[in-house]
């Protein structure tokens, strides 16, 4: 009985091995996103988001992985300092017929941030492909984070994808 007990405890301890093992080399797990790096560009996507509509009223959503999924009410708390008003994922709903997603109780389009990807790179520093998305716009981009004294410094390494367009002559029909 003992053997068949130690048998199974050391498959269920391989099997948790295994679930904890990301299969690429540098990544971390999706919980991780909430750390200081994943906070770092977060400030970094909103501090460099282009004019969008700048008339408009804006709440903010954050999510993470290629899933999207929300992230915890207690990280965007973190950010409190930048006097926005953050909303959780799960209570967004889709408008028809336009199929744009908003907060139902303000009816705002949300500005959602997305860290898609953190990986670690060489000593202290991250690699993170993180995006935003507003309406019908978005833009993702590669960014490489280097640990400092106080946090993280943020770099702007090479844009991915996106149909933003900021060039007013280019918007011209």
């Amino acid at each position: 009985m003992s053997r068949l007990f130690r048998a199974a405890s050391l498959l269920l301890f391989a099997a948790f091995l295994a679930s904890c093992d990301s299969s690429e080399p540098g990544k971390i797990s999706l919980d991780d996103y909430e750390g200081p790096e994943g906070e770092a560009v977060v400030r970094y996507v909103i501090k460099t988001l282009p004019p969008l509509q700048p008339e408009a009223s804006k709440v903010y959503t954050v999510v993470k992985g290629v899933k999207l999924k929300s992230t915890s009410t207690d990280f965007t708390r973190r950010m409190d300092d930048l006097k926005l008003t953050f909303i959780h994922g799960d209570v967004l709903t889709m408008r028809e017929p336009d199929k744009i997603i908003i907060d139902p109780r303000s009816g705002l389009s949300p500005v959602t941030i997305q860290i898609a990807e953190l990986k670690r790179g060489s000593g202290d520093s991250f690699q993170a492909i993180a995006g935003w998305a507003y309406k019908t716009q978005y833009e993702r981009h590669r960014y490489k984070l280097t640990k400092t004294a106080s946090g993280y410094d943020v770099e702007h390494v090479e844009r991915l994808e996106g149909n933003y367009v900021n060039d007013p002559e280019l918007k011209k029909p």
